[in-house]
């Protein structure tokens, strides 16, 4: 089990990815992309936000792993905050590649998605760096007992 503090900040990032990937599956399905869906356009914008739904489809699952416990690998974290990165860039690359104006409803919800997927890829490298080592830190000195020095005088 893992401990209440960790716990809560896998939560909030499964939160975050969870909800660009609602707004990224809305962007996908809608015709705010001038009018037009995604998928009438022949373009790189159209296969790049396809491949950004099925890599945060897999960083929701990852994070679900992860905090379940299911599978419990010392590289499944470092594996997830990865894809979150790679999953960004694929997004930044989507909405770049559109011609954005103010009336792409589609264009903003994607760049919503982008954000949250950003945020909760800082949040997890916040985790683990941050809380995941202090924890194991602490697990492994509980443990042992600390050696006792004897000082030879």
């Amino acid at each position: 089990m893992r401990p209440a503090k960790e716990r809560m900040v896998l939560i909030f990032i499964l939160t975050i990815i969870s909800g660009a990937t609602i707004l990224c599956l809305i962007a996908l399905i809608t015709p705010g992309w001038n009018g037009h869906s995604v998928f009438s356009l022949a373009g790189l914008s159209a296969g790049l936000c396809i491949l950004s739904i099925v890599l945060l489809f897999v960083c929701v699952m990852m994070a679900g792993i992860i905090l379940s416990g299911i599978i419990v690998n010392e590289r499944l974290p470092l594996i997830f905050i990865s894809l979150l990165i790679i999953t960004s860039i694929f997004m930044l690359a989507a909405f770049t590649s559109f011609f954005s104006s103010i009336h792409n409803y589609s264009y903003s919800l994607m760049v919503a998605a982008f954000t949250f997927t950003y945020l909760s890829s800082i949040i997890a490298t916040y985790w683990l760096f941050g809380i995941r080592n202090i924890n194991e830190t602490l697990m492994i000195s509980s443990k042992s007992p600390r050696p006792k020095l004897t000082i030879l005088t």
